[in-house]
This record gives C-alpha cells, sequence and structure tokens, in this order.
C-alpha cells in the first residue's frame, strides 16, 4: 500500500527561518521525502490542510504549484503501481525527477515567479509577470515548451511588438528577460543547449542608444548650495541625491534600503558596508566627509533601522510591502527632483538614476580611468560603464583637436 502526502518539513530550517514544503511517500513501511522546490514559514502554514494560510502573501501562487506537484506525484505513483506490482521508492523519485524535466514555459515561469517572490526579489519577479502576460497575448493563451522557442519563433514574437507599435527598448527588456528565463532553464535541465536560439538572434539589436542623463559638476554644487528648510522631504530628497552623487552613484532602492548597521566607524574613518539590491554585489568603501555630513543630520533623530526616512520597519515588514512602498517612494522624489532643478535654475530633467550617471560622467571629466569608475560603480565590465558616461562636450573634443596641429 502505497501514500503520498504534503507537508511542511518541521526538521529542517534553512537561513531565512522558513521550513522546506515535502511530499512525502510512504510504501510498505519505508518513508521518501521529495521536495517541491518551495519553502513556507511555520507562521504561515496551516498544519491541519496541509497546505499554506490565506494571509500567505504569494497564497495563490503557492497553492498551485503545490497542487501541480501532488497531481504530478500521484500520476506517477499511478503509473508504476500499473506497470508494475512491486516497486521501490527509489523507482518512484526517478521517475518523478525525470518527469520534472518536463515542463512548459509558462509553467516554469511561474515557479520562477514564485521563488522571486520569496526571495525579496520583486522587481525581477514583474518583470517575469510582464513577460508572462505578453507571451500569453502573443500565443493566444496557448501555452508552449521550450524546444517552439526558434529563430522563427523569435521573429514572429520581435514583429508582433513591431505590430502593436512597442518601442526597442521596452522590446529589448522582454527578450532579455526571455533569453534569462532560457539560460536558466538550460542549467537546470528544463531546456537543451544545443537548441539555443539567442546564439542568432541577438537581443543586443534591440536597443536605442541612451540618452544622457547627467549634468555638470557646477550644477551639482548649485543643487547642493539652495536654501531648503532643514526636515523638509525637499530636503530629504536633496540628501538623498547628493549622498547617492558621493557614495559611487548608489540608485536609490540601496540608499532607500540603507541602514546604520551597513554603517562601520573607527575614529575619523566611516566605511560603508552594503549588498546592491539588483546584483547582490557586495560594496565596502570610505567615505568622503560631505557623505559622513548628510550621516551625522540622520543619526541625530533615526537612530533605528533605516538611515533615510524612506521606509520604516514597523510599517514595511513584507518583501511586497517594501517594494509597493519604494514605488511611491521613487514617484515622490522624482517630482521633488523637478522642484530642485527649476529652484537650482537646471533645465535637464532631474531623476534618482541623474546622480549616478553624473557621478561617473564627473569623474570621467576629471581624468578618472573608465576601469576605475567601472570597479566604483560596481558594474561587470567596462561596456556597461560606458552606457553612463556622458559624451565631452563639443569644446572639449575641439580643444583635444588643436593638439594635432
Amino acid at each position: 500500500m502505497s501514500s503520498i502526502k504534503v507537508l511542511l518539513y518541521s526538521s529542517k530550517v534553512l537561513k531565512n527561518g522558513e521550513n522546506p514544503i515535502m511530499i512525502r511517500f510512504i510504501k510498505d513501511r519505508k518513508i521518501k521525502y521529495l521536495s517541491v522546490g518551495h519553502s513556507c514559514h511555520p507562521d504561515l502554514w496551516d498544519f491541519n490542510k496541509d497546505k499554506p494560510k490565506r494571509k500567505h502573501p504569494n497564497f495563490r501562487e503557492l497553492e498551485i504549484n503545490i497542487e501541480k506537484k501532488r497531481t504530478e506525484a500521484n500520476a506517477m505513483l499511478l503509473t508504476l503501481e500499473n506497470e508494475k506490482s512491486d516497486f521501490s521508492l527509489d523507482e518512484l523519485e526517478q521517475k518523478i525527477r525525470v518527469n520534472a524535466k518536463k515542463m512548459s514555459v509558462i509553467a516554469y515561469l511561474d515557479q520562477t515567479i514564485l521563488d522571486l517572490n520569496n526571495t525579496g526579489r520583486v522587481g525581477y519577479a514583474v518583470s517575469h509577470k510582464d513577460l508572462r502576460r505578453v507571451l500569453m497575448k502573443f500565443r493566444q493563451n496557448k501555452d508552449f515548451n521550450f524546444v517552439d522557442i526558434d529563430q522563427s519563433f523569435l521573429r514572429k514574437f520581435e514583429q508582433d511588438f513591431e505590430a502593436r507599435g512597442v518601442n526597442k527598448n521596452s522590446m529589448g527588456v522582454y527578450f532579455r528577460t526571455l533569453r534569462a528565463l532560457y539560460n536558466k532553464a538550460v542549467k537546470e535541465g528544463y531546456a537543451k543547449k544545443a537548441s539555443y536560439p539567442f546564439d542568432e538572434f541577438k537581443v543586443s539589436k534591440l536597443k536605442n542608444s541612451t540618452k544622457k542623463r547627467a549634468i555638470p559638476k557646477d550644477e551639482v554644487l548649485r543643487i547642493k548650495a539652495l536654501d531648503i528648510e532643514e526636515g523638509s522631504r525637499l530636503y530629504d530628497t536633496r540628501n538623498f541625491f547628493m549622498f547617492s552623487f558621493y557614495c559611487s552613484g548608489m540608485n536609490f532602492v540601496d540608499v532607500a534600503k540603507l541602514e546604520w548597521a551597513n554603517v562601520h566607524q573607527k575614529n575619523e574613518v566611516v566605511i560603508l558596508s552594503y549588498s546592491r539590491s539588483k546584483t547582490k554585489k557586495q560594496f565596502n568603501f570610505q567615505l568622503i566627509q560631505p557623505a559622513i555630513e548628510i550621516l551625522n543630520y540622520y543619526r541625530s533623530f533615526r537612530l533605528d533601522n533605516y538611515v533615510f526616512p524612506f521606509l520604516d520597519k514597523n510599517k514595511h515588514n513584507t518583501h511586497i510591502g517594501i517594494d509597493n512602498r519604494l514605488k511611491k517612494t521613487k514617484k515622490q522624489v522624482n517630482n521633488d527632483l523637478k522642484e530642485l532643478a527649476t529652484l537650482a535654475g537646471i533645465e535637464t530633467k532631474l531623476t534618482t538614476y541623474v546622480a549616478r550617471h553624473t557621478f561617473a560622467t564627473v569623474l570621467k571629466r576629471s581624468g578618472v580611468s573608465t576601469s576605475i569608475i567601472s570597479e566604483m560603480m560596481g558594474h561587470e565590465s567596462e561596456t556597461i560603464t560606458q552606457v553612463y558616461l556622458d559624451s565631452f562636450e563639443n569644446e572639449q573634443i575641439y580643444a583635444a583637436a588643436q593638439n594635432l596641429l
């Protein structure tokens, strides 16, 4: 007699405090556990119904994935029972693992989205949800397999975007997400490297030249010199912009998530240590004095948790809650930056990205090598850094050409 049950495996606790969700097989008094590929915190698990509680932030997605795994396991068990009266749990495990490598693109997307949400990569999960939406629209709600993604598929997908008037940069986002998904599927055995379609179909072509978003150093100094009421929202926005500029173009999300635990001081030296949200790369660098002064301002009244007043751990304590808060706050900060530009007499549209681009461009114009700027910004290559670097003005190019005379 064989049985299958889904449960939260309390004997093992993961680093995030959650327990893995397992399928338990019992046959001839022998037990084997197989992971469904997801985990859950005990407080969010209904032990009576053996399923996540409805208050779980990803309840519906998690429930669907668990039920899918349960159904697949029952099907494999029934198949083995029909094929032979006597079989081992090892045989059942092998059959399930082989079958698990057969997964449709949409099913794989659903699992990836759930995993990204569970690990706090909410923004990346949203880009995968957007990809799922456009793929289903393109396919007229028909699922498909990775083997179907070939040169013809990609060209037709591109033509579908063009027919709907989608610009190249937006297309590029969808295709880069699809390529990343395919690469992940190859690594995990759900797609075959031999059928890889992106060697011929170049995603890099789906990109218009990036509009430069840097401002000259004198305009940065005009923003710094503005007489703004201390403690106002505009004051906090100016502090964010200047802190980002002083700290290697640190992006808005990382500034907003910065905690006092990331700041280490020994005598007069202050070191900032943090992991970038986008790439997970670790940064450790000494702060210059203007950045320290901004920290000292907040240290006088914000001693707990976050340095900047964009997040509150008592209110924003889930991945989704933090992500939603940061989206709203970033929009407000961008509106405030427009006001700062007007006050400082700056014509360039100021956004949270301008500080990052300006950091790179100011260093470039000061003679700092691209390789050092690339290292400071945490880029994988100098090619990526070049996107951030503004072009030299015509006057500088003309002056350089005078050396030929």
